[in-house]
């Protein structure tokens, strides 16, 4: 799985809304929604604070281990 496959995975199962997420992460929906859809990915700090609320490290939600 990738990126913005994993993302969504993630969210589903936290039962967390794009827009839940944005507000914790101080960002806007659309940048949410362009992360899900693959448009683009956060940067790395950005990264880091998104696994610590999603719970799960940077390498699972980046696809790199299972």
């Amino acid at each position: 799985m990738n990126f913005c496959e994993n993302l969504k995975r993630e969210m589903r199962y936290r039962r967390i809304t794009q827009a839940e997420l944005a507000e914790k992460l101080n960002t806007s929906q659309a940048t949410i929604s362009r992360w899900a859809k693959g448009v683009n990915q956060p940067d790395f700090q950005t990264l880091f604070l998104l696994c610590q609320i999603l719970e799960i490290s940077p390498n699972e939600l980046l696809g790199w281990e299972e």
